[in-house]
């Protein structure tokens, strides 16, 4: 006999056959092998899930940067824009907000900078620009600057709150153009006025990025509309009110009481026991017609002219106001004191002190004083042309 033939036969690639234990074993170790790949592939994709979704949700940044893309522009923004954040509104909401007036790219960046700076944001008119970084958008909410501003002091004349316009930053044609031949019926205040004299309050007015001159009168004309509501004034007596208002702001000081005797006398002149045939004869008047003198007084010449505005020459009150009262002479022209005074002058305008008198003799004691008073201020050159009251 052959040799060969008392070996094991070989399979095909020359080891012998397996018996069927050992192909029942084979096959168990086959199955377990592929288990084990499958368990570790799930791991890996449960790991690799669970890592994207906090990579996301807490650094999508680092994610966007691998992928060649950024969720936060760069630098401190392009064009301002004015964005108002109303009571209530959360973090993620101004986020939201500013994504969709393109102030910033993105919510999360936002977000983690103000959680990162513990800061809280007020409800309030920012005013911020288009592409800012999220840093930059939260370090402009956090530290505003100060928007720029138009003050109009108490008692400014229209020539003085154009100038005032222009200085703050505002084209002069736009103030000239918002001012000028307008009246507050322009402005939606339906009273019966010649101009927009008395009808610009005096306060602060901020600029706003985009706001213009027209907007500025607006705003002035909306005020004044306040507060004459405010005041319980109707529309159809707002002139005349607003015209005595004016006479008081600049003919008396700040004091209450001397500026309800000062709105008293001028009704007592106009009144039907006039010591003065009805003429208020207020240099205030003279002095919004052809400018005040340093002196403070008029001349007769002034005194002689006939505009409408001449208190010497037309009985009554002016045609409208002659500047922008604040609100205490309002008040004083609502509430005038009680009293038979007809005429008063600031003995002291350095100081304000004001004395009132029932007849024209004890009027003059008092302008002599007032008259001494520029004597000393001028160097004893000075005589007056008349008293700050006329």
């Amino acid at each position: 006999m052959d040799d060969r033939d008392s070996r094991s036969p070989l399979d095909s690639a020359g080891a012998p056959p397996l018996s069927r234990a050992e192909k029942r074993a084979q096959a168990r170790r086959r199955m377990m092998r592929r288990r084990r790949t499958t368990t570790i592939v799930v791991a890996a994709l449960l790991v690799l899930g669970i890592g994207g979704a906090i990579a996301v949700s807490v650094t999508s940044g680092i994610v966007q940067d691998v992928l060649g893309r950024s969720d936060d522009y760069e630098g401190e923004g392009t064009e301002p824009v004015s964005v108002e954040i109303l009571p209530g509104t959360s973090v993620t909401q101004i986020a939201n907000q500013l994504v969709e007036e393109d102030v910033i790219k993105s919510s999360r960046p936002f977000i983690r900078e103000v959680e990162e700076r513990e800061v809280s944001l007020l409800a309030q008119t920012y005013s911020l620009r288009k592409q800012m970084s999220a840093a930059a958008a939260v370090e402009a909410m956090v530290n505003p600057e100060a928007a720029p501003q138009v003050v109009i002091p108490e008692g400014f004349a229209l020539p003085q709150i154009e100038a005032r316009m222009i200085e703050s930053g505002m084209a002069e044609d736009e103030v000239v153009a918002a001012l000028e031949d307008r009246t507050p019926s322009d402005y939606g205040l339906d009273v019966d006025a010649p101009s927009l004299e008395g009808y610009l309050f005096p306060a602060t007015y901020d600029l706003n990025p985009g706001t213009t001159a027209e907007d500025v009168v607006q705003m002035m004309v909306d005020r004044t509309e306040h507060e004459l509501t405010d005041a319980g004034i109707d529309l159809d007596e707002a002139n005349e009110i607003l015209t005595l208002a004016s006479l008081v702001e600049i003919e008396s000081p700040a004091d209450e009481e001397v500026r309800r005797k000062v709105a008293r006398v001028f009704l007592n002149r106009t009144g039907d026991d006039s010591e003065t045939n009805g003429l208020l004869q207020s240099d205030a008047t003279i002095a919004y017609i052809h400018g005040a003198r340093d002196d403070l007084t008029t001349t007769a010449e002034e005194r002689a002219d006939d505009n409408p505005y001449n208190t010497y020459m037309h009985p009554g009150l002016p045609p409208g106001p002659i500047n922008s009262p604040g609100r205490s002479a309002v008040d004083a022209a609502m509430d005038p004191a009680d009293g038979d005074w007809q005429f008063f002058v600031a003995v002291d305008p350095s100081t304000g002190e004001t004395k009132f008198a029932n007849t024209y003799d004890k009027h003059l004691e008092n302008v002599e004083e007032y008259r001494a008073w520029l004597r000393e201020r001028s160097g004893g050159s000075g005589d007056g042309g008349g008293s700050d009251d006329g």
